[in-house]
């Protein structure tokens, strides 16, 4: 229902200064013509004006005319006579599409003519005094400077073409055709659920998948505003698709999936829902009959796999821990399994909940290590793929270490070599360097160990003055039982730890508790 308030001071002057510019031309009232409107028809129109103009200073004559006649020109005749007894007048505000907009009440025309004549400066609010055309057949067009008339041709001028393109809600690329403006996801070929808006008039179509679309934009009200045509919803049309690209053959679910429902598509004509909330409705509705079906479906990225699981897994590019742990959930696995990003760290965060023992299990049959694991994950969710590596990387260590012989005394320079060398065994040059800077003693032989040991990976240059001439030449003789050392497989450990200590003068090193078999 209409709103009724008094007019302002500021409302009274734009009102008198547009009536000044109507006294001199009737053009701000009519649209341009191009292609086949019916020109006759605004000839008469043209004429009805300019009767109530040749009558612009004889206010009761104006009078007469407000109150008889088409709509448009008994608004125009309402306005003319404001401008000679300027009173002030009720102003009537009502709803449009695009907000509200008001009028002061001048005459007995049709509030659409009223708002066309007092703001005539403005192409698309004289558009509403043809809004009655346009349902009988006539198509109109408003950009920024000019209303245009098509008559029944629903091909809108280059200009407005134009304007509305290069303001788009979204930024979009054309495609190789030039005719389909792409957000930049579905340009990239990404299979992503879009919202699609036509323009057949244009020969233009538009689509902005569910990543881009905004739950404050309305593409279809930005293209559709400043047009009037017989029938919107043949204008552009209105279209969602979820655009998964199926591998998963004629039997899958996503070869019957429902088009947009009347009733969406009806709800977001209105404005009732945004971009967003179209695709996220639309998706709703489909989700029970997708999620319901009996078939083994895999689907990441907007790829469906089918049943396949090994195709499934090489798109998510897991790592070997990774792949382990999604073999054993998913190999058992029946239903609609999905994630929107081909991820395996978005799979195993999404089955972690109710699969957690399973996927560390897979991982390590150590318990502590597996309790571990659980633990690290309950505290950061969102890591659950980086746990797994390390808990794989403490398994693995602790696997090589457990290969090695156990010993049960050492004097004090083999107990030292070996930590070194055991440390390298699991973190390799960096980490054994490491620990022998971190533990190197002031005096006595480990000190020519460890420059031999520094020798062996390659970075005695860069601490070579931390040793004294003599314990460099000792470490220098020492160089190349340390590198038998190294390389050893583990059941040569400890000869070559005994063949080392031996060549460094250390006599009674330790007696092993448990040697494995060569």
């Amino acid at each position: 229902m209409a709103r009724l308030r008094r007019a302002s001071g500021v409302r009274e002057h734009d009102l008198v200064a547009r009536a000044r510019v109507l006294r001199e031309s009737v053009d701000p009232l009519l649209p341009r013509l191009t292609g086949d409107a019916p020109r006759e028809r605004f000839a008469r129109l043209r004429a009805d004006l300019e009767e109530v103009r040749a009558e612009r200073d004889d206010s009761s004559r104006l009078e007469k005319l407000a109150k008889r006649g088409d709509s448009l020109p008994r608004a125009y005749a309402g306005l003319l006579r404001y401008y000679l007894d300027p009173t002030t007048p009720t102003v009537v505000v009502f709803p449009l599409p695009g907000g509200e907009v008001s009028y002061a009440a001048l005459s007995r025309a049709s509030r659409e003519a009223e708002v066309a004549v007092q703001q005539s400066d403005d192409p698309a609010r004289v558009l509403l005094a043809y809004v009655e055309w346009a349902r009988k057949g006539i198509h109109f067009f408003a950009t920024r400077r000019t209303l245009w008339c098509t008559g029944r041709s629903p091909e809108p001028p280059s200009e407005f073409v134009a304007e509305k393109v290069s303001e788009l809600p979204y930024r979009l690329v054309p495609d190789s055709s030039g005719e389909r403006l792409l957000c930049s996801h579905l340009a990239a070929g990404e299979p992503r659920m879009f919202l699609q808006v036509d323009w057949p008039g244009a020969h233009r179509a538009f689509r902005v998948c569910r990543r881009c679309a905004k739950d404050d934009r309305h593409l279809l009200s930005h293209l559709s505003e400043g047009a009037a045509s017989p029938d919107p919803t043949d204008a552009f049309p209105v279209d969602a698709q979820l655009n998964v690209r199926c591998q998963g053959g004629p039997e899958c679910v996503h070869a019957r999936i429902p088009t947009l429902p009347k009733g969406l598509r009806r709800n977001y004509e209105y404005g009732k829902l945004s971009d967003a909330a179209l695709l996220d409705a639309y998706r709703d509705e489909i989700r029970p009959q997708i999620e319901g079906t009996r078939r083994t479906t895999f689907v990441a990225g907007g790829v469906c796999y089918g049943s396949g699981l090994p195709a499934f897994l090489d798109a998510l590019r897991p790592t070997s821990v990774e792949r382990r742990a999604l073999e054993a959930v998913l190999g058992s696995f029946s239903g609609y399994f999905e994630v929107d990003e081909p991820a395996a760290s978005r799979v195993l965060e999404r089955l972690w909940p109710q699969h957690a023992e399973e996927i560390v299990g897979a991982i390590t049959d150590d318990r502590a290590e597996a309790q571990r694991a659980l633990q690290e994950a309950r505290g950061a969710p969102g890591r659950v793929a980086e746990i797994l590596k390390r808990a794989q990387k403490r398994g693995e260590e602790r696997e090589v270490l457990e290969a090695l012989p156990r010993y049960e005394r050492l004097s004090t320079e083999a107990a030292w070599v070996d930590r070194i060398a055991r440390t390298y065994r699991i973190q390799r040059e960096a980490g054994a360097e490491r620990t022998i800077l971190q533990t190197l003693p002031r005096e006595g032989k480990e000190r020519g160990l460890a420059y031999a040991f520094l020798v062996a990976f390659g970075r005695a240059g860069a601490h070579g003055w931390q040793f004294t001439p003599t314990e460099q030449e000792f470490g220098n003789s020492l160089v190349v039982p340390v590198r038998v050392l190294l390389e050893a497989p583990a059941a040569g450990y400890h000869d070559a730890l005994g063949a080392l200590l031996r060549a460094a003068g250390v006599a009674n090193w330790g007696s092993p508790g448990e040697v494995p078999e060569a």
